[in-house]
């Protein structure tokens, strides 16, 4: 580390895409330290399995985390996936769980990669759908889940399956492992960057245990449910990512004022509807 580096400590897993973020926050002269948050258990599985079994009872799948991909491939004991689906209408959240499912799901493609959330995934799937509604999407999910997508695919007369496949929790050693980033790096932590909500909540109960508050460091939120998720624990929010890249994160840690502006247009503009209500 330089001394002109400034150091983020990212709450998210080490994963594929680690190295990418890595490599790219500090050619912008960031030190990226990466602190495991959650950790994940899968369930249902042989129900998802035999749901998988019968794609022709299906418009398709949505996937809306790495983690859903990563069910429904344990789910089939890392076997193939039933050609069937890859006539149907897929969806994923974000590049890297598109990614994932071509990689681990014989190459099955998927639509709406460009959206960064749940919200943003089901206005897609609305305005793009070009199928029969007859038939249900299934909805590989966590235990967290929000009802976000749901209820936008709903309101539009879609039918979903979701199936249960996963179970979050905090990671045992967040404690030890953020103890760790705050005694090595120190004076140097400038940002706390957060990838969801139960990542919020589970830093959130650790720095509550401590009496320590957040609010000493510089909080990042990537995407809007996680910056509504610092928001609602009375945390103020230094920027927002809009999608879950490392671009989008790199973008607003140079430039956090463009982030204020857009969020600020986003709450004039929503403020406007509620109004015309």
């Amino acid at each position: 580390m330089t001394s002109r580096q400034r150091t983020v400590i990212i709450f998210k897993s080490e994963s594929e895409s680690s190295d990418v973020y890595a490599e790219t926050l500090e050619k912008h002269d960031f030190n990226p330290v990466f602190v495991p948050t959650l950790s994940f258990g899968f369930k249902n599985l042989e129900e998802l399995r035999a749901k998988l079994q019968n794609p022709d009872k299906y418009a398709g799948i949505i996937f809306t985390s790495p983690r859903c991909v990563e069910a429904v491939a344990e789910s089939l004991n890392l076997g193939e996936l039933p050609g069937g689906w890859k006539m149907l209408h897929n969806y994923a959240v974000g590049e890297v769980t598109h990614n994932l499912a071509l990689s681990t799901l014989d190459q099955l493609f998927t639509h709406g990669k460009q959206t960064g959330n749940a919200r943003a995934l089901g206005e897609y799937i609305v305005d793009t759908f070009d199928g029969s509604r007859a038939l249900p999407l299934l909805l590989p999910c966590g235990n967290l889940a929000t009802d976000t997508l749901l209820s936008k695919l709903a309101e539009n007369g879609f039918s979903v399956d979701a199936c249960e496949v996963y179970e979050t929790r905090c990671h045992p050693e967040l404690g030890a492992n953020v103890e760790r980033a705050l005694e090595i790096y120190g004076e140097s932590i400038e940002f706390l960057a957060f990838f969801s909500p139960s990542g919020v909540n589970c830093a959130q109960q650790y720095f509550t245990s401590r009496q320590l508050s957040m609010d000493k460091w510089k909080l990042v939120a990537i995407g809007p449910s996680t910056r509504r998720a610092l928001e609602s624990q009375g945390l103020k929010v230094y920027c927002t990512a809009e999608r879950p890249t490392v671009e989008h994160l790199v973008k607003v840690l140079l430039n956090p004022q463009d982030s204020r502006e857009r969020l600020l247009k986003e709450r004039e503009r929503m403020a406007a509807l509620e109004n015309n209500n």
